[in-house]
């Protein structure tokens, strides 16, 4: 709080109990799309930096000059100086920031070499800001961390106040492990009304991708990610050439390192005419394709969320997703249902389920997330409370 002087009409001094955003600092690792909705929430909540420690990481090639200039009233800071252990990157200048900027708050994502620094900070210094972790492990990575990660995790947890996780069973975790923490769930979720209003541009777009694509007269199965083999996409071909209904082909949104071994694979099987791989797209161009979608595929046999999720569902396409994805909240019997990727002979019993539920695409699709955007973000400025 602060007292701001102000007159009134009879020339007498007033005072007015003004409440101030507190000053809050996040050092995350770079700029992904889906993360920009919730960036800008936390803007409304606090008087924001973000401080970016590994934008070159390989492997993400978004426009950042456009994302950048998506965020709303928060100022960005690029910390470059340094070098890498591994893939991990040590930041100089750190502790120069936080006695700069005198946060009230400071977040810090994953259990990195940063972390480490804020915790060591706040310890050396006994600074009184609160320190709050997110963390995107799912269940399966929480329970296995070992060696060096779990002593970073215990040595950063033991110095926070917080953290946030992105699902129910990774903070029940938490809470086990660590009693005297608060917790939180915050996922890669967006704005849905960020999505939806570029649903209006979309009729130009289809009709291009379904000329250019020969799809005008397909039901589609509909992947977006990386290829590579953490994905399994291999077996999702091996699975799709047993099905039953020809009137299906897959398309594969995007690249990677397995590009080639997959088509390979689906002239090997016979299915090479019923396989689609579009290539890489990003913004609109990628949100016009659920749309087009019967429904959705994560066939991941490893994949600690999977944003694209709350992007299909968003915009009501029906999500088939792997058991071993982090991103299982957001689905239930309304909207799609959970396999297990690695069952070679069930896979395409589930396949054929799916394709005959979703045969028909609406022309009305509404959102079909069963949580709300803001009952996930509002969990930014309860968890300092």
């Amino acid at each position: 709080m602060f007292f701001s002087q102000c007159w009134n009409t009879e020339g007498k001094r007033n005072f007015k109990r003004i409440k101030m955003k507190k000053k809050a600092i996040y050092f995350y690792q770079y700029l992904p799309p889906w993360r920009i909705d919730v960036f800008n929430e936390m803007a409304k909540m606090y008087d924001l930096t973000i401080v970016f420690f590994n934008y070159d990481r390989e492997g993400f090639t978004y426009d950042r000059d456009s994302l950048l200039k998506k965020l709303k009233n928060v100022d960005t800071v690029f910390l470059n100086k340094g070098f890498r252990i591994g893939s991990r990157p040590v930041r100089f200048g750190i502790f120069d920031l936080l006695k700069k900027h005198t946060p009230d708050v400071v977040f810090a994502h994953e259990y990195s070499p940063v972390s480490i620094a804020v915790a060591l900070f706040r310890m050396l210094h006994k600074s009184d800001f609160k320190y709050i972790l997110t963390t995107s492990d799912n269940l399966q990575m929480a329970e296995l961390s070992s060696g060096l990660k779990r002593w970073s995790r215990t040595f950063v947890l033991n110095h926070s106040d917080g953290v946030i996780v992105y699902s129910r069973d990774v903070r029940e975790f938490y809470r086990k492990a660590y009693p005297k923490i608060k917790t939180g769930i915050c996922p890669n979720i967006q704005n849905p009304d960020s999505l939806l209003d570029l649903r209006k541009n979309f009729a130009t777009i289809i009709e291009r991708y379904k000329e250019h694509f020969n799809l005008k007269d397909s039901k589609i199965i509909l992947y977006i990610g990386r290829l590579n083999k953490v994905k399994g996409l291999d077996l999702l071909l091996r699975a799709f050439s047993k099905t039953e209904d020809n009137d299906y082909k897959i398309v594969f949104v995007g690249n990677g390192a397995e590009e080639t071994a997959l088509k390979s694979l689906a002239v090997t099987l016979g299915i090479e005419d019923r396989v689609v791989f579009a290539g890489f797209y990003s913004g609109i161009d990628l949100y016009a394709w659920y749309d087009i979608a019967n429904f959705f595929i994560l066939p991941s046999t490893y994949e600690p969320f999977g944003a694209v999720v709350n992007e299909a569902l968003v915009y009501g396409c029906p999500v088939v997703a792997s058991k071993y994805i982090g991103a299982l909240d957001f689905i239930d019997e309304s909207n799609g249902f959970v396999f297990d990727p690695l069952n070679e002979i069930e896979y395409p019993k589930v396949l054929n389920i799916a394709m005959n539920r979703y045969s028909k695409v609406s022309s009305d699709r509404k959102n079909m997330m069963i949580r709300s955007f803001n009952d996930y973000v509002d969990i930014f400025g309860t968890i300092v409370d």
